[in-house]
């Protein structure tokens, strides 16, 4: 009979063995679907100083947040050079008579874009009423710059100087050609004066920028790899248009090249 002193001595014989730690888990990959991309543009009316500002700016905004094309009055709010999350371009106005002080693009949107500024042509001799926006690099303007094709000129320079170009007509929205520099296509130039000119149509008031259908095989590159937003203001190609021969010749978005 054992004693409890003896007892508490002797191995107890329900012991059981230590336990070994179990293998660490493995990490494992799990694949997560991109989140899509916002398809809506809604334009934003902001001012730095509220609504007695004497600079106000429309802003191109790329989100959910409101349906497509709902413009939306800001200028309540001090927005203090803030802009709406997803903004593409903020075209700065006088609030007075609405003539344009410059125009900002987003990181986004500029991409390997040089840095640019505009003139702003209307045609007066064209029998439907049309307009174009001109691209131009260097020269005595900032970059965000627009002006007129007479300032154009008393600076020495010539409209042919240009390095980019997007034509439309005003009434319909029908965009007729946009023209991008050899040196600089493929680096989304063509991209920013679309974007730049829809955002000045609603500015004026125009009809939204759109094409008819009539591509060239550059078109229909540019047309399948559209930012979403765009892609419901591009008509599927419904007719083939040659390429053009000459380096320089118009792109078109007849014959638009990203």
């Amino acid at each position: 009979m054992l004693t409890a002193a003896a007892h508490d001595e002797a191995p107890h014989l329900l012991a059981l063995p230590a336990r070994r730690p179990a293998p660490a888990r493995r990490p494992r990959l799990v694949a997560v679907e991109p989140v899509a991309a916002p398809e809506a543009v809604w334009w934003a009316r902001i001012a730095d100083g509220g609504p007695s500002s004497a600079e106000h700016s429309l802003v191109a905004v790329n989100s959910d947040r409101f349906a497509d094309g709902t413009p939306v009055d800001m200028t309540a709010i001090e927005s203090r050079g803030r802009r709406p999350v997803g903004w593409l371009v903020d075209v700065r106005y006088r609030a007075t008579d609405g003539a344009v002080v410059r125009i900002e693009s987003s990181e986004d949107l500029t991409g390997l874009c040089p840095p640019l500024w505009f003139a702003e042509l209307h045609h007066a001799t064209s029998n439907i009423p049309a307009s174009s926006l001109l691209a131009f690099t260097g020269g005595p303007f900032h970059p965000g710059s627009v002006v007129t094709p007479r300032e154009v000129a008393a600076a020495g320079l010539r409209m042919a100087d240009r390095v980019g170009q997007v034509r439309w007509f005003n009434r319909s929205g029908i965009v007729d050609a946009v023209t991008v520099a050899p040196a600089i296509r493929r680096r989304g130039v063509a991209s920013l004066l679309v974007s730049t000119a829809e955002a000045l149509r609603v500015l004026r008031g125009w009809a939204p920028l759109r094409s008819d259908g009539r591509l060239t095989d550059a078109g229909a590159a540019w047309l399948a790899a559209a930012p979403p937003c765009w892609r419901s203001r591009l008509a599927d190609r419904a007719e083939v248009l040659p390429d053009e021969e000459t380096d320089d010749a118009p792109t078109g978005v007849a014959r638009l090249l990203k």
